[in-house]
């Protein structure tokens, strides 16, 4: 074995990477449902456990605990920490995204409003108008303000940084923490699991002071090399999302044509047999024509385009005629790579990367249709190859070997 080989047996030798695996694999219901970085799932668990009327069991344990640590702030001027235990919260509301607020809790005294940020800031004056609704709505009641990050951050509104308390999801998962050693096991075993695994995903994930955070570290370090070779070479979306393309071409009867990193090309069999190829200069096979779709670098669509390559300019000039003879078709705005049809639907491959192979291939199937009408449309109307005067692509052509004829081409007006 070379080195590389031998320090990557290293790694699937030591067992304490082993034991990292067998956690990893462990289940937890916030990492099955891909929601353990997306604020609005964060905030309506948040809102659950923070209801005294919720169906957790717990009545108002979370939500006295949460109430102590922010009236313990030197910000609040109104209460102190020791004021909670004689409020009466039982008719505590839970508002979820009102006005825009991701929690708001109403007490008959005082009402609070929680905004909740994971991997973004605060931006357009959103913590000032959030103020202000508050000051509207609700004029009698005393205001609480807290801006809710994985660390405490300041807010970027540096004069609502005066106002809002910063209250971190680390003192939250302490409270929770604090409430199954005390109570767990008067709770539901289903409630039990949901906590346990939502305090399991806030220390791994966002505040990443998990045991396990630790231990990838420790292995890490150990296996730097191994690591480091096997990040350089992980698959991303392009490379894992081109194999359902290619299975759709090879189930349509096409062919694939050149392969670059997040498109995938191909021909019908019939344009295959007389598309040029060895004259153009843009892609690895040197096709003069192409049907591609790019799925991968705008993160945003897939995008099927008619495109004829850099090349032999009479080549070019004679198939952008006849793509042009195509109902349809829309004048190339640019002057090497020629499209003259061109499509595109919502795909985001970053996210649909991470499916079931049922969901990505609902989502190809989608826009698969229109794709096979564009093609349809610009591939050889007849089933006789030779007879290229019917066909709509290259009615110019009148047989393909005179591509390598020379001077190139012979064409019937």
């Amino acid at each position: 074995m070379n080195q590389t080989e031998d320090r990557l047996s290293e790694l699937l030798a030591d067992p304490e990477f082993e034991k990292l695996e067998l956690w990893l694999k462990l289940p937890n219901f916030f990492s099955i449902l891909d929601t353990s970085r997306t604020e609005i799932r964060h905030s309506n668990f948040l809102g659950w456990i923070l209801d005294p009327k919720g169906t957790h069991g717990m009545g108002e344990l979370f939500l006295r605990k949460f109430l102590r640590d922010i009236f313990s702030d030197e910000k609040i001027t109104s209460y102190s920490q020791f004021d909670v235990d004689g409020f009466d919260l039982r008719d505590v509301e839970i508002r979820r995204e009102w006005k825009h607020i991701d929690i708001l809790v109403i007490h008959s005294e005082f009402v609070v409003v929680v905004e909740n940020k994971i991997d973004s800031t605060d931006h357009s004056d959103q913590l000032k108008r959030y103020r202000n609704t508050v000051e509207e709505y609700f004029p009698e009641h005393n205001k609480v303000y807290v801006y809710l990050t994985p660390y405490g951050n300041d807010p970027n509104d540096s004069e609502a940084g005066k106002v809002y308390v910063n209250y971190s999801y680390e003192f939250l998962s302490d409270a929770l923490e604090r409430i199954l050693q005390i109570y767990g096991e008067s709770l539901s075993n289903k409630v039990v699991i949901y906590l346990q695994d939502y305090l399991t995903i806030l220390r791994r994930e966002l505040m990443k002071s998990d045991e396990l955070n630790e231990l990838a570290v420790k292995v890490y370090k150990a296996h730097r090399d191994a690591f480091d070779f096997i990040i350089n070479n992980r698959p991303d979306p392009a490379t894992e999302l081109y194999p359902y393309f290619e299975s759709k071409i090879q189930e349509s009867g096409w062919v694939l044509g050149s392969k670059n990193k997040g498109y995938i090309r191909f021909l019908t069999p019939k344009l295959n047999a007389i598309i040029p190829k060895g004259y153009a200069t843009g892609w690895p096979g040197k096709e003069s024509f192409l049907f591609e779709i790019e799925y991968f670098w705008s993160d945003k669509d897939a995008i099927f385009s008619t495109t004829i390559a850099p090349g032999n300019a009479e080549i070019s000039r004679i198939l952008s005629q006849a793509v042009e003879s195509i109902p349809g078709h829309k004048t190339p705005k640019g002057k090497q790579w020629l499209v003259h049809f061109k499509k595109r639907w919502p795909f985001v491959a970053s996210e649909i990367v991470n499916e079931s192979d049922e969901a990505i291939i609902a989502a190809i199937n989608k826009f698969w249709p229109e794709v096979t009408e564009i093609v349809q449309r610009n591939e050889p109307a007849n089933g006789r190859i030779g007879e290229w005067e019917t066909s709509p692509i290259l009615p110019y052509i009148h047989t393909p070997t005179q591509f390598t004829d020379s001077p190139f081409l012979r064409f019937a007006f």
